[in-house]
């Protein structure tokens, strides 16, 4: 359930930017409130999206962040702007900042879950009909939420992380931060542990219920654009419905590739969701 729900409110310097990077429509006709809600008896931080003055029930995008611990979180200005702009597309959106205790696709696996059920109890939700989105580090809790609930109609990942083993070796740092997050003293035990949260071990078990979109430029140098490759061969081998978009040269959050970006996502969500 929401414990508490308050709404974001930005300075008009600040919704002229949001107007500028994201449109009229985004920084005047939508909604955007700070939520805090159950998540197993902890209380989990997040957002939650809709357009303005909407007189039925909007199917939902649950959206899943990047980054570990404070690294990642999403503020008041992007929330707006992020949000904003997929509720401008007449969706509701909700979004985990996930448990303080960040296990990095351990149990807080369970925040992104129980927003689900979350959104069973809002009436501006359109529970039958839910789309999910997951940014990087996202991408690999989009996976694992694919693993465990079958109630995903489609999902969009953008720079998806799926290759533990493959990104420690590929950036320096990401070793001891993964072992900070959920390491072991036996080292058989955390090569596991990366394995469970590394989707190319565990693609099998994704729900062939959801359509999957994979979105990943060829200048990502925070994780490699072959996770998405990789998974897009292998979705396909297990019989998953899946699409993969490759962008030349875009970066790992697609800078250049805004417009585009935004054109794949919500055509995608209009096609499995409207």
């Amino acid at each position: 359930m929401i414990l508490s729900q308050s709404a974001v409110v930005l300075n008009e310097q600040q919704l002229k930017l949001v107007e500028s990077g994201w449109g009229k429509k985004v920084a005047y006709n939508t909604e955007v409130s700070n939520i805090t809600y159950d998540s197993d008896g902890i209380e989990v931080k997040g957002y939650f999206a809709k357009p303005l003055n909407i007189d039925k029930k909007l199917p939902l995008i649950i959206w899943n962040r990047g980054g570990h611990e404070n690294d990642g979180r999403i503020d008041e200005f992007i929330a707006k702007g992020m949000f904003g702009e997929i509720a401008s597309w007449g969706y509701t959106v909700l979004a985990s900042q996930y448990r303080d205790k960040d296990e990095f696709g351990g149990s807080d696996i369970n925040d992104v879950i129980n927003l689900i059920k979350l959104s069973d109890e809002l009436p501006d939700c359109r529970s039958s009909l839910i789309g999910m989105e997951g940014w990087s580090r996202g991408g690999m809790m989009t996976y694992k939420a694919l693993t465990i609930t079958d109630r995903i109609k489609c999902a969009v990942i953008v720079s998806g992380l799926a290759d533990i083993l493959r990104s420690e070796k590929d950036r320096d740092g990401l070793a001891r931060a993964y072992k900070k997050l959920f390491g072991s003293e036996d080292e058989i035990e955390f090569q596991e542990r990366k394995k469970e949260r590394s989707a190319v071990h565990f693609y099998k078990k994704i729900s062939k219920d959801t359509d999957i979109l994979l979105i990943h430029g060829t200048g990502d140098n925070k994780v490699s654009h072959q996770d998405s490759i990789d998974m897009h061969e292998l979705l396909k081998s297990n019989g998953n419905k899946c699409k993969l978009e490759i962008i030349e040269g875009g970066d790992h959050y697609l800078t250049k590739h805004r417009k585009q970006l935004a054109q794949l996502r919500k055509n995608w969500y209009n096609k499995h969701l409207k």
